[in-house]
């Protein structure tokens, strides 16, 4: 059974919200959700690559550097490589995030790290809402709630973000 990282990923937080519904209080280890992701059939390739990438994002949100903490009203330039990844919706929908102020210049260019390091080769705007989801839930801002964040993946194309 072959399965994308971002496919490990969203089954891996979908268990993990699960679990913290029903027990709160019991944290689980490394070893029991490897077991778990391989159980429900991914390649042990695949979700060490996952792993990595969450680890990727936490690494980055340690970082001290934030290079575009002082840029107002700068736009944004995307590759040619950025533009075969991203689609113009999904682009307007990181400029959308951008202007209503609900990631700024450094959490996008996380967000942008972490699509471009997925295998795919193209990102549909669901996947990039679960990678704008992961990206933030990681982040070390308190204000950032749970539900705002679930809000963001199960958003249709017809609703605004609030």
């Amino acid at each position: 059974m072959t399965h994308n990282i971002l496919d490990v990923l969203t089954y891996m937080f979908d268990y993990l919200f699960e679990e913290a519904e029903h027990d709160s209080s019991n944290e689980i280890d490394d070893t029991t959700l490897k077991a778990h992701l391989s159980d429900a059939g991914f390649e042990a390739v695949r979700i060490e690559k996952a792993l990595s990438w969450l680890e990727n994002i936490a690494t980055l949100q340690d970082g001290n550097i934030k290079p575009f903490a002082n840029t107002h009203g700068g736009m944004r330039i995307y590759s040619e490589a950025e533009k075969l990844k991203l689609d113009a919706k999904s682009r307007g929908f990181l400029l959308f995030m951008e202007n209503m102020k609900q990631i700024d210049a450094n959490q996008r260019e996380m967000i942008i790290d972490q699509i471009m390091s997925l295998g795919d080769s193209a990102v549909s705007l669901d996947d990039l809402k679960w990678v704008v989801m992961m990206v933030l839930g990681n982040s070390n801002d308190e204000e950032i709630s749970a539900q705002w964040l679930e809000s963001i993946v199960f958003l249709d194309d017809n609703h605004t973000v609030q």
